[in-house]
């Protein structure tokens, strides 16, 4: 029995923690967090509110981070924790400010969307695929009105940010010149299996 303890103790200390960080783009790492108290005396402007569900809470503020600069935000705020693992927050409600530039400025450079570090790897689902394969569904996501550019990177992006690797457009809601700017998509978890012949 002692055996079987210390070979347990062994193998779980070597496994350690198998939770996927999530990478900071190189031009959000000057995103920082911001007080009430700060939003107010600096007069920021609130861009928008975002959740996260369920995360690892090491993973809060890179995501908080990205989203803040892929929004053409400058600051964050925790303003609700709705769950915690280990007495940190897994689960929050965050506000996206815009602080020190004028809204005209802001909505330039949240029109530029940039490939998040590692969202490269994300693609398209193909039939192919999806035989050889084990394909989950974790989620979907709304792209609003955008450049016909800045579809796939939004959709790379919101898959890499869902721990995803594909995705689906299941809606195509408006079109610019034959190319999609508002679309609905599917996202995918795929483990790819060896295709034995």
């Amino acid at each position: 029995m002692k055996e079987l303890i210390t070979l347990s103790f062994i193998l779980l200390s070597l496994t350690g923690c198998v939770t996927k960080k999530i990478p900071v783009n190189p031009a959000a790492k000057n995103i920082s967090k911001i007080s009430e108290h700060s939003v107010n005396f600096l007069r920021c402007e609130l861009l928008k509110t975002h959740t996260i569900q369920g995360a690892h809470p090491n993973n809060i503020e890179p995501e908080l981070k990205n989203v803040t600069y892929k929004s053409g935000g400058n600051h964050f705020s925790i303003i609700e924790v709705l769950d915690t693992k280990k007495k940190r927050p897994s689960s929050v409600v965050a506000a996206i400010y815009q602080c020190g530039k004028s809204s005209d400025e802001a909505k330039v450079s949240s029109e530029m969307t940039q490939l998040l570090p590692g969202a490269h790897m994300v693609k398209a689902i193909s039939f192919a695929e999806i035989e050889n394969s084990t394909c989950k569904l974790i989620g979907s996501h709304f792209v609003k009105e955008t450049s016909p550019e800045a579809v796939m990177t939004n959709l790379a992006n919101e898959t890499y940010m869902m721990s995803g690797n594909r995705y689906q457009i299941t809606k195509i809601i408006s079109i610019q010149d034959g190319d999609p700017t508002s679309v609905y998509a599917d996202i995918y978890r795929c483990k790819h299996k060896s295709a034995h012949f």
